[in-house]
């Protein structure tokens, strides 16, 4: 298994690296936060995918309300969990290959994320990192416990 630790200088460099700018004083801000809860995590989650608007924000991605089944927040919660919580066949590889950066984590899960929803890394990227950043803020072994504990 995978254990990656929680670097909040990597995270800073990973966040400035690959997430669109004009959500990343959100996720620096979710960096620098001295505590946050599971549901402030979920609620700026939902925010970097768009499955919750902003009240003053000028773009809505679309008027219809996400099916907990089609969340784009809960397939990147759910991959984060396969990746660093399972022993599944689809990461493997990845795993064999021993230690990652925060980057190149962002990077494997955002792009599986990517081709299932059809859309481009970036578009998730933010999200990918806002799962990883609170999955080692609070510790793997307690959020895969937590994880595993509601599936």
């Amino acid at each position: 298994m995978i254990t990656p630790t929680f670097n909040p200088e990597e995270f800073s460099k990973a966040i400035y690296a690959l997430v669109p700018e004009h959500q990343q004083d959100l996720l620096i801000g979710a960096l620098n936060a001295i505590q946050l809860s599971e549901h402030d995590i979920e609620r700026i989650g939902l925010t970097l995918t768009g499955e919750r608007l902003i009240s003053n924000s000028i773009v809505r991605p679309s008027s219809a309300q996400p099916k907990p089944d089609n969340s784009m927040w809960q397939a990147i919660v759910n991959e984060v969990y396969e990746f660093l919580c399972t022993n599944s066949k689809k990461y493997a590889q990845e795993r064999k290959e021993g230690s990652h950066t925060i980057k190149s984590l962002i990077t494997i899960i955002a792009t599986a994320i990517a081709a299932t929803f059809h859309v481009a890394i970036g578009v998730i990227a933010g999200a990918v990192t806002l799962v990883l950043l609170s999955v080692l803020k609070i510790g793997k072994n307690a959020w895969c416990k937590t994880q595993s504990a509601q599936r």
